[in-house]
Protein backbone atom coordinates (compact mmCIF):
# COMPACT_ATOMS: atom_id res chain seq x y z
CA UNK A 1 0.00 0.00 0.00
CA UNK A 2 2.97 2.27 0.47
CA UNK A 3 3.60 2.12 -3.28
CA UNK A 4 3.95 5.40 -5.11
CA UNK A 5 2.21 6.20 -8.36
CA UNK A 6 5.45 6.01 -10.35
CA UNK A 7 6.29 2.54 -9.02
CA UNK A 8 2.78 1.32 -9.75
CA UNK A 9 2.93 2.64 -13.33
CA UNK A 10 6.28 0.95 -13.88
CA UNK A 11 4.95 -2.37 -12.50
CA UNK A 12 1.81 -2.25 -14.68
CA UNK A 13 3.87 -1.39 -17.76
CA UNK A 14 6.11 -4.40 -17.11
CA UNK A 15 3.03 -6.62 -16.76
CA UNK A 16 1.62 -5.38 -20.07
CA UNK A 17 4.90 -5.99 -21.87
CA UNK A 18 5.08 -9.50 -20.42
CA UNK A 19 1.50 -10.22 -21.48
CA UNK A 20 2.20 -8.98 -25.00
CA UNK A 21 5.23 -11.26 -25.24
CA UNK A 22 3.16 -14.30 -24.23
CA UNK A 23 0.46 -13.51 -26.77
CA UNK A 24 2.89 -13.98 -29.65
CA UNK A 25 3.45 -17.64 -28.83
CA UNK A 26 2.97 -20.13 -31.62
CA UNK A 27 -0.12 -22.36 -31.21
CA UNK A 28 0.36 -26.12 -31.31
CA UNK A 29 -2.60 -28.40 -31.98
CA UNK A 30 -2.16 -32.00 -30.89
CA UNK A 31 -5.73 -33.35 -30.87
CA UNK A 32 -7.59 -30.65 -32.77
CA UNK A 33 -7.68 -30.05 -36.52
CA UNK A 34 -8.48 -26.37 -37.09
CA UNK A 35 -10.50 -25.31 -40.15
CA UNK A 36 -8.37 -22.22 -40.76
CA UNK A 37 -5.45 -22.87 -43.12
CA UNK A 38 -3.20 -20.48 -41.22
CA UNK A 39 -3.77 -22.40 -37.99
CA UNK A 40 -3.32 -25.78 -39.65
CA UNK A 41 0.39 -25.06 -39.96
CA UNK A 42 0.67 -25.38 -36.18
CA UNK A 43 -0.74 -28.89 -36.11
CA UNK A 44 1.58 -31.55 -34.65
CA UNK A 45 1.60 -34.95 -36.31
CA UNK A 46 0.51 -37.84 -34.14
CA UNK A 47 3.19 -40.06 -32.70
CA UNK A 48 3.11 -43.78 -33.34
CA UNK A 49 3.94 -46.05 -30.45
CA UNK A 50 6.60 -48.68 -31.16
CA UNK A 51 5.48 -52.27 -31.43
CA UNK A 52 6.21 -54.29 -28.30
CA UNK A 53 6.28 -58.05 -28.24
CA UNK A 54 4.74 -59.43 -25.08
CA UNK A 55 5.99 -62.91 -24.23
CA UNK A 56 3.24 -65.37 -23.49
CA UNK A 57 3.63 -68.42 -21.30
CA UNK A 58 1.63 -71.52 -22.14
CA UNK A 59 0.39 -73.44 -19.08
CA UNK A 60 1.73 -76.96 -18.71
CA UNK A 61 -0.81 -79.67 -19.38
CA UNK A 62 -0.73 -82.85 -17.36
CA UNK A 63 -3.07 -84.74 -19.67
CA UNK A 64 -6.18 -83.06 -18.19
CA UNK A 65 -8.77 -81.85 -20.64
CA UNK A 66 -10.13 -78.31 -20.59
CA UNK A 67 -13.71 -79.39 -19.88
CA UNK A 68 -12.64 -81.25 -16.73
CA UNK A 69 -10.69 -78.31 -15.36
CA UNK A 70 -13.62 -75.98 -15.93
CA UNK A 71 -15.92 -78.32 -14.02
CA UNK A 72 -13.50 -78.61 -11.10
CA UNK A 73 -13.26 -74.85 -10.71
CA UNK A 74 -17.00 -74.36 -10.23
CA UNK A 75 -18.47 -74.80 -6.73
CA UNK A 76 -20.56 -77.96 -6.19
CA UNK A 77 -23.80 -76.00 -5.92
CA UNK A 78 -24.55 -72.37 -6.57
CA UNK A 79 -25.99 -71.70 -3.11
CA UNK A 80 -24.09 -74.25 -1.00
CA UNK A 81 -22.74 -71.56 1.31
CA UNK A 82 -26.24 -70.14 1.83
CA UNK A 83 -27.57 -73.55 2.79
CA UNK A 84 -24.69 -74.05 5.23
CA UNK A 85 -25.32 -70.70 6.95
CA UNK A 86 -29.08 -71.06 7.23
CA UNK A 87 -29.19 -74.76 8.20
CA UNK A 88 -28.88 -74.16 11.98
CA UNK A 89 -31.65 -71.59 11.98
CA UNK A 90 -33.93 -73.91 10.02
CA UNK A 91 -33.39 -76.72 12.54
CA UNK A 92 -34.42 -74.42 15.41
CA UNK A 93 -37.51 -73.31 13.50
CA UNK A 94 -38.49 -76.93 12.79
CA UNK A 95 -38.25 -77.80 16.48
CA UNK A 96 -40.39 -74.82 17.47
CA UNK A 97 -42.94 -75.66 14.78
CA UNK A 98 -43.24 -79.27 16.01
CA UNK A 99 -43.70 -78.10 19.62
CA UNK A 100 -46.38 -75.61 18.56
CA UNK A 101 -48.24 -78.28 16.56
CA UNK A 102 -48.13 -80.67 19.52
CA UNK A 103 -49.50 -77.97 21.84
CA UNK A 104 -52.32 -77.18 19.41
CA UNK A 105 -53.33 -80.84 19.11
CA UNK A 106 -53.28 -81.20 22.94
CA UNK A 107 -55.50 -78.13 23.32
CA UNK A 108 -57.96 -79.49 20.74
CA UNK A 109 -58.01 -82.87 22.50
CA UNK A 110 -58.61 -81.14 25.84
CA UNK A 111 -61.58 -79.21 24.35
CA UNK A 112 -63.03 -82.40 22.90
CA UNK A 113 -62.74 -84.20 26.22
CA UNK A 114 -64.37 -81.29 28.11
CA UNK A 115 -67.27 -81.07 25.69
CA UNK A 116 -67.89 -84.85 25.63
Amino acid sequence: MGETAEERKARLLALREGAAATQNKELKFRNYLPNDEVLQAGQIKARVAPEIEIPTVEPERDGVEDSETAVNVLPPKANADLKRDVERKLLRLEKKTRRAMIELTREEDAKRMASA
